[in-house]
């Protein structure tokens, strides 16, 4: 085979330094290391580090990724890729007998390498732990995670106790080489992130060395885990103080800690307590603030919220509901009109209706 590129002539003379090697080996371990925290169960996930040896050029780096579609508890040193630093493969793993599937080099190799020309990185960790993947999923519509106020942010490069990290979510596809246009724009909009969330799917990150990426890897799934933590007692992540969520609008940090403690009582002595309008509150309560919140807060409510399942299916409800009135003549009652007249002409005539 004939190397047109420079970088890979000039790589493939240092293959056989002891800095190829030993990078090799540390990437079979992160693997396992990895594979023990869940970020790489199922052959998923993937690592990536720069070789640094006094044999190899500074600039014509060598680079060690790992094979797509290996158990990544049992990794060793020779299922290695070894690549330049302009994305030639210049040695490839040995062919393994059945059940062993052929070599094949990881999927995020294109993305691994944007990362490492727009980053200046020394490695970088695709990871699927499940912290990563649930945390994009509280609010489906986010494009950004944040959290401040946690001591762990600390190990984030350039970040403090005091800072707001934010971390960008993009949206996940079919193959992962499809997530590069997406990755690379996400970088440039973020100079400062090392890392990006893919929703439903997982994250990358990356440091200047294997041991600035996996301290901040470290970091970061502590943060994301810590995040759903607190949405689950209802407190809000991304505020100072941590303190009760009052949001009702689904968003980041919403919680229930009522639905939080439910899950901490004994199955068999859960009750359901309920009172009648006048017992624990006066009845005032429930005529002149209760429905008087919900006529302000509906408006902005169905906004929204109106694509939801939840909400579409309580418009279908309040439409047979209505139906019902009207049929037996019941005073105010009014029409809701069909969907197709358009989302704001169906909310304000639910608004109308609640003036009656």
């Amino acid at each position: 085979m004939v190397l047109k590129s420079k970088s890979a002539r000039v790589s493939l003379v240092c293959l056989e330094s002891n800095g190829v090697d030993d990078t090799k080996a540390l990437v079979a371990e992160l693997c396992r290391y990895f594979y023990k925290l869940g970020w790489v169960l199922g052959t998923g996930g993937s690592i990536t580090v720069k070789v640094h040896d006094e044999s190899v050029p500074r600039s014509h780096p060598l680079i060690v990724m790992s094979p797509s579609g290996v158990q990544k508890e049992r990794m060793v040193p020779e299922e290695m890729y070894v690549m330049s630093s302009d994305g030639f493969i210049l040695s490839l793993p040995p062919l393994k007998p059945y059940p062993y599937p052929p070599p094949k080099c990881t999927d995020c190799a294109p993305l691994f390498m944007e990362v490492y020309e727009m980053c200046n990185a020394g490695a970088v960790i695709h990871g699927h732990g499940m912290e990563a993947c649930l945390v994009t999923m509280v609010n489906p519509f986010s494009k950004e995670f944040r959290i401040t106020h946690m001591e762990m942010t600390k190990g984030i490069q350039g970040h403090g106790y005091h800072d707001e990290l934010v971390v960008p979510i993009i949206e996940n596809t079919a193959l992962e080489g499809e997530l590069r246009e997406s990755l690379t724009e996400t970088i440039r909009a973020y100079p400062k992130t090392r890392a990006v969330l893919v929703r439903n799917h997982g994250v990358f990150i990356w440091g200047d060395s294997w041991i600035s990426a996996k301290t901040q890897a470290e970091c970061y799934h502590y943060l994301f885990n810590a995040a759903i933590k607190l949405h689950q007692l209802g407190l809000n992540w991304s505020s100072p103080n941590h303190g009760p969520n009052h949001s009702f609008n689904g968003g980041w940090g919403c919680g229930n800690i009522g639905r939080a403690l439910d899950c901490m009582i004994d199955p068999s002595k859960r009750c359901i307590l309920l009172n009648i309008e006048g017992t624990a509150t006066p009845i005032s309560f429930v005529t002149d603030i209760l429905f008087a919140y919900v006529r302000n807060s509906i408006g902005e409510h169905l906004a929204s919220t109106y694509d939801t399942e939840e909400t579409q299916r309580d418009i279908i409800l309040m439409r047979s509901q209505i139906q019902d009135d009207l049929e037996q003549g019941v005073g105010g009652a009014l029409a809701i009109p069909p969907d197709y007249v358009g989302k704001d002409l169906v909310i304000a005539s639910w608004l109308l209706m609640l003036k009656q």
